[in-house]
């Protein structure tokens, strides 16, 4: 008899191509979601050339130069805004809270305004701004 040799046997090798199909797949699932996703803080400058002009919100804070604090333009004190906001969002299906502050307001101001309207139930605060006029 002929004696070929030695019988190897094939090397075995994985196909890739189904676990690269998933990770493609993967991937634009998470990059069309992500789109989507709100911002847990978003912050807006106070002048932005790419702005939306939008009519006026249902709950709007306001704080102005001087440092006082307003809800749907009355006057309330930082204690009772969270107050009187929790009272607003009861049974809403927005809750979202629109923020105007003039650009002179200290940024901690805001800050603590944000964090107590947060705390007062908004899911969303938006912070708004005007369009800024391009030269």
């Amino acid at each position: 008899m002929i004696d070929f040799g030695e019988h190897l046997p094939e090397k075995k090798h994985f196909d890739l191509t189904p676990m690269i199909d998933i990770v493609f797949q993967l991937l634009i699932f998470f990059l069309l979601t992500s789109i989507y996703a709100k911002p847990v803080l978003p912050v807006d400058l106070p002048a932005s050339a790419s702005a939306i002009v939008k009519e006026e919100p249902d709950i709007t804070v306001s704080i102005n130069r001087d440092g006082l604090t307003f809800l749907n333009n009355r006057p309330v004190s930082a204690v009772q805004l969270g107050f009187d906001i929790k009272k607003m969002l009861d049974g809403r299906s927005d809750r979202t809270v629109c923020l105007l502050a003039d650009k002179t307001v200290n940024f901690g101001l805001v800050i603590d305004v944000m964090d107590r309207t947060r705390q007062a139930g908004a899911t969303g605060v938006s912070v708004v701004t005007e369009k800024k006029e391009r030269p």
